[in-house]
């Protein structure tokens, strides 16, 4: 007997919600580990509170958005976006997470969709979203939304 594809359940809730992610979060800096390993003296945005900080900073004179995504048959978070729209109307796409035995089956680009909706409809006029060097997933999975490097910034290792 095959496995029933699971259905999922997309919920967006307030500022208060970035405390949801915090579990995710983590995995996500876990998977950036093995790139980011040469910079070890830098605690932001590496560790969650200073990057929680700064985004509700970001949201203090904009705007702030954050979905998070999980199965239907389990209420346990498996996903997450959190996009910003300044005051001077710059969009982001801050952080973007799903756990790895769900890739692959559309949840990051329903949740980059979703995001790039809302900023459009927060009258965003430019869009960004940072990447890791050499994460080629993420760089592959956001050409397909139209996204483009425009500046490589190099950091001197210590």
């Amino acid at each position: 007997m095959s496995e029933v594809a699971p259905t999922f359940a997309y919920r967006v809730v307030g500022a208060d919600g970035l405390e949801a992610i915090r579990p995710l979060w983590a995995k996500l800096r876990a998977y950036h580990t093995p790139w980011l390993a040469r910079f070890t003296g830098e605690t932001p945005p590496f560790d969650f509170e200073p990057r929680k900080l700064e985004i509700l900073a970001k949201a203090a004179v904009g705007k702030l958005r954050v979905e998070l995504v999980s199965t239907g048959a389990d209420p346990a978070d498996i996903g997450y976006c959190v996009s910003t729209v300044s005051a001077d109307v710059r969009g982001e796409l801050d952080s973007m997470f799903v756990e790895e035995r769900f890739r692959g089956r559309g949840l990051g680009g329903e949740l980059i969709r979703r995001s790039l909706a809302w900023q459009a409809s927060m009258g965003a006029s430019s869009k960004v979203v940072s990447v890791a060097h050499a994460n080629e997933a993420a760089l592959a999975l956001y050409r397909r939304f139209g996204f483009h490097p425009r500046t490589i910034l190099l950091q001197q290792c210590q």
